[in-house]
């Protein structure tokens, strides 16, 4: 697991390399899948999953995930929980679903054996081939329960004031330097000899 915090992040806040974030997604049950709707707009399915070979693979019926992914095959997948070290952690995965038409693959990644916690008869199989894998984790004892308020004027993040980089165009201005002068005031003194 990395340990590294980059500047003005919450040191607590750790961020997890991509083994990590298997080994907890092959840890739970149960995620969230993240889709766009035909017209647009986002939904989201609680889902059964088992993780195999760098993909995530569901049990669903010939529902409204089918053709969402259908027409909008890109994708969110968020599963969180808790360790056995008194951790919380989080882990996303964004990529490309697709339905599942090789029975060779259903029986190699084990999803014949994933039970559903929907009564719904699930019948078909989508997967989820990652394209990005990120996770995080924090101590539970670091949760914190802080004053809040209502937002003051604009909620956005100022933009830092634009600077003004020279045109590709133009030449950039030499550094000044100076030529050696070879007259005689630029001669150096002859050395003595004290005897």
């Amino acid at each position: 697991m990395n340990d590294s915090s980059p500047a003005g992040r919450n040191p607590a806040v750790e961020r997890l390399d991509a083994s990590a974030c298997w080994m907890y997604l092959q840890t739970a049950e149960l995620g969230r899948l993240a889709v766009d709707n035909a017209d647009g707009a986002p939904d989201i399915f609680p889902v059964n999953y088992v993780a195999h070979e760098g993909a995530l693979y569901i049990r669903t019926a010939r529902d409204a995930k089918l053709l969402h992914i259908a027409q909008h095959p890109m994708v969110a997948f968020e599963v969180d929980g808790a360790d056995d070290e008194d951790h919380y952690w989080s882990v996303v995965i964004r990529g490309k679903a697709e339905r599942v038409t090789r029975d060779e693959e259903i029986r190699d990644s084990g999803v014949r054996h994933l039970a559903s916690w929907s009564p719904t008869a699930k019948f078909f199989v989508m997967k989820v081939v990652a394209n990005t894998v990120t996770g995080r984790r924090f101590p539970q004892h670091m949760s914190r329960t802080d004053p809040v308020r209502a937002f003051e004027g604009d909620a956005t993040r100022p933009t830092p004031p634009e600077s003004s980089p020279q045109p590709r165009a133009e030449r950039p201005e030499p550094i000044p330097h100076f030529t050696p002068r070879t007259g005689p005031q630029d001669t150096l003194p002859a050395p003595r000899s004290d005897g």
